[in-house]
């Protein structure tokens, strides 16, 4: 049996505010609870600031300019960790087996960029497109960052043999644990780049 706003409540006190988000569903029923909900969905590093504040605001945290701040000066840390030559590398991230990509348009895209290397999936294919295999395989990436299940089986897909980073072994497997904390943009993202930093160090060419 589904859940219902006439529903027992699944909380064992109401809560103050219910944080979603915004693609949920669950929205309306909540409030129809008498719930306050804030739907939150950033998907680059403009909106992840914005909704901090947003945060703050809501939990009444006087200044959140340190949290930020401080993501932003460890992605620059973890810039600078990398050797001049992994700067030129094409990089390829992909978000599921689909596979959907990270586009340079989306918070990881940034993140990259701000790492100074080169994303395969230009911001006018959109945040997260999906791509055709074929389009990976023709853009051959130097280095691939990918969870350990969407890597068991890039060298089954028809003609990914041939790309760069699956034939010279230049792929980052990253536990579920990791690929959690690279993909959920949060608190968490300098934690992201500095992962990222350490695979491109050690893979790419």
């Amino acid at each position: 049996m589904g859940w219902t706003p006439a529903s027992k409540p699944w909380w064992p006190k109401k809560p103050d505010v219910v944080l979603l988000a915004g693609s949920s569903r669950a929205a309306g029923r909540l409030e129809a609870l008498g719930l306050k909900v804030v739907a939150l969905e950033p998907k680059t590093h403009a909106q992840m600031r914005t909704v901090i504040d947003r945060l703050a605001q809501v939990l009444q945290v006087p200044d959140a300019k340190p949290l930020w701040q401080g993501i932003d000066t460890a992605i620059e840390a973890a810039a600078n960790v990398l050797p001049a030559s992994a700067r030129s590398a094409q990089v390829f991230f992909p978000v599921s087996n689909a596979p959907h990509g990270a586009g340079e348009a989306s918070f990881i895209g940034e993140t990259m960029a701000r790492l100074g290397v080169k994303n395969i999936v230009p911001a006018a294919m959109g945040v997260f497109p999906k791509l055709s295999p074929e389009f990976v395989v023709r853009a051959n990436p130097d280095v691939i960052i990918a969870s350990d299940e969407t890597a068991r089986d890039m060298a089954k897909r028809p003609g990914w043999q041939h790309i760069r980073a699956v034939r010279e072994n230049r792929v980052c497997r990253f536990s579920p644990e990791q690929i959690d904390v690279l993909v959920r943009p949060g608190p968490r993202m300098a934690e992201g780049a500095q992962l990222m930093a350490k695979c491109l160090k050690d893979k790419a060419p």
